[in-house]
């Protein structure tokens, strides 16, 4: 069942305006138990890895040691996968190595979230921290966008903590109804976020959709 969250809508939308950096050989790093984003692309191959097997992996691997040959590919997507990782540089040094030179990753990471996939959540990343990570591994930024304002984290973190407290995944009806209700709170806070344009706003968001390349 599908219950509407502001940081999944916005996801998309980032990474759909984006996806003109994404091309050639790609490598979906933690591409998880479905597919979300590679519709978006186009590209020659797409080889989807992550640490559990399933249907939507191609190939089973760890961020911080990905079982490729050194300059395979010419773009990496990361999407929610840095807070997972308990060693990020390990990380970020990976996705370099397999990088062709002049290769691009784009990247997501939250900022704010509420705990999940216990007990492997390690980290939350702003925009500096995320930059410095990337650039000590030979990655210059390309592009950094936030996630949504403070309006939208607001209705993000509230819509997270009701879906939690009623479990509404697991009730079908209630789920639904709440979703359409969660649609018109996440779409408000979009509105106004465009229209508040303070400083204040812009110091609180939800994540970080981003694109480094190779030099």
């Amino acid at each position: 069942m599908y219950i509407f969250q502001p940081d999944r809508y916005l996801l998309r939308k980032q990474i759909s305006k984006i996806a003109h950096f994404i091309y050639g050989d790609v490598l979906d790093v933690g591409a998880g138990d479905r597919s979300r984003y590679d519709d978006l692309f186009k590209f020659d191959s797409y080889t989807k890895m992550d640490i559990k097997t399933g249907p939507n992996v191609d190939v089973s691997g760890s961020a911080d040691k990905i079982p490729f040959s050194d300059a395979k590919f010419d773009s990496v997507v990361c999407t929610q996968v840095f807070e997972h990782l308990p060693h990020p540089y390990r990380g970020a040094r990976e996705i370099a190595r397999v990088l062709k030179p002049g290769g691009q990753l784009l990247l997501t990471v939250p900022q704010m979230n509420e705990l999940h996939e216990e007990p492997h959540d390690y980290f939350r990343y702003t925009k500096y921290g995320l930059t410095v990570l990337f650039e000590n591994v030979g990655l210059r930024l390309v592009h950094m966008e936030a996630r949504g304002g403070y309006w939208s984290m607001l209705v993000q973190i509230n819509i997270r903590y009701m879906t939690d407290l009623l479990n509404l995944y697991k009730h079908e009806l209630v789920g639904r109804v709440s979703s359409g209700i969660f649609f018109t709170l996440g779409h408000f806070a979009f509105w106004l976020d465009r229209k508040d344009t303070s400083k204040a706003n812009k110091a609180h968001t939800i994540g970080w959709c981003a694109v480094f390349k190779k030099t």
